[in-house]
This record gives C-alpha cells, sequence and structure tokens, in this order.
C-alpha cells in the first residue's frame, strides 16, 4: 500500500496556489510554488503508478506553455519597437506583430493543455476520479476557447478548480503498481 496524504495535499495546494496567481504583488510566487508543489505530486503519482508518463505529460505541457509565454513576452516587446524608437507613445505597435504573438502564444497554450489533459487522463485511470479527466478537458477547451472574447479563460479557471477537488478527493492509499 502507498500513502498518498502528500500527493493529496501538494496536489491541491498546488492548484489553488496556480488560480491565485492572479493576485496582484504575490500572484506570481504563489504560481510558482503551486507549480513546484503540482511537479512534486506528479512525480509521486508517477512513482506509486509506476508510470512516467503522469510526470512527463505533466512537464512537456509546462516547457510547451512556458514556452509561450516567453515567445509571446519577446515577440510582443519587439512589435512595440516602432513605437518606442519614434519616441512617441501614440503611435500604435505593429499590428503583424501582434497578431502573430497572439497566434503563437494561443497556439502553445493549447498545445500546452492538451498535454495535461493526457496526463490528467492517465490519472483518471488509474484512481477512477473523474475530476481528473473532466479539469483536463475544462483546460483544454477552456484553451481553444480563449479565442471567443476571452471567456476560454473561464474554463481553464474552473479546469484548475476541478483538479484541486480531484487531488483533495484522493483515497488515503493505493496499491503500488510494479
Amino acid at each position: 500500500m502507498e500513502q498518498t496524504g502528500n500527493v493529496k495535499i501538494l496536489g491541491g495546494l498546488g492548484s489553488i496556489f496556480v488560480i491565485l496567481g492572479f493576485i496582484p504583488w504575490i500572484g506570481w510566487l504563489l504560481s510558482i510554488a503551486g507549480i513546484v508543489l503540482l511537479f512534486i505530486a506528479m512525480n509521486k503519482l508517477s512513482q506509486i503508478f509506476s508510470d512516467k508518463n503522469i510526470f512527463n505529460k505533466f512537464l512537456t505541457g509546462f516547457l510547451i506553455s512556458l514556452a509561450g509565454i516567453l515567445l509571446g513576452v519577446i515577440f510582443g516587446l519587439f512589435s512595440m519597437l516602432p513605437m518606442m524608437k519614434n519616441g512617441s507613445y501614440h503611435s500604435m505597435p505593429s499590428g503583424f506583430g501582434l497578431v502573430f504573438t497572439f497566434l503563437i502564444v494561443y497556439a502553445l497554450n493549447i498545445a500546452g493543455m492538451y498535454f495535461y489533459r493526457q496526463c490528467f487522463n492517465i490519472i483518471h485511470n488509474y484512481t477512477g476520479i473523474n475530476l481528473f479527466k473532466l479539469a483536463g478537458t475544462f483546460m483544454f477547451w477552456g484553451a481553444i476557447g480563449v479565442i471567443v472574447f476571452g471567456l476560454g479563460a473561464i474554463g481553464i479557471f474552473v479546469g484548475w478548480i476541478l483538479l484541486a477537488v480531484a487531488f483533495f478527493g484522493l483515497p488515503e492509499t493505493y496499491e503500488k503498481t510494479v
């Protein structure tokens, strides 16, 4: 029998900290702490179920999403160069640059959420807790729906809440699979 008490707490709190990432000043710290806690929880679940795909899919989703954020910042800054070059804050940034930036961030966010969804589906297959699968579905379709006036962000937000509830719903012990 393998104890999941730590996984419940780490995964649940990690998900909640990611949700609180919007709080001014300390939100980014909470998000980083949340991601670290989720990585630890995913690693422990990978060990409990002897399936490295749980951790690998989560890591892949994170790295793709992080790449989207970094590329978005870089391309977003480059699209502002005409405005900075002229020294006028009344001129508009490059429209093409902003559209290109949005499309890159959008595509990479969808890809990242796809891998998160795969990770949560694997966990669902081992635990039988439907909320893991539902959380992944909300996050993935929310990422796709962001293009509709940002409404998909609500789906992503709900997905993180469902993930926290799913972690807290894990039983105390599982048979370790070999």
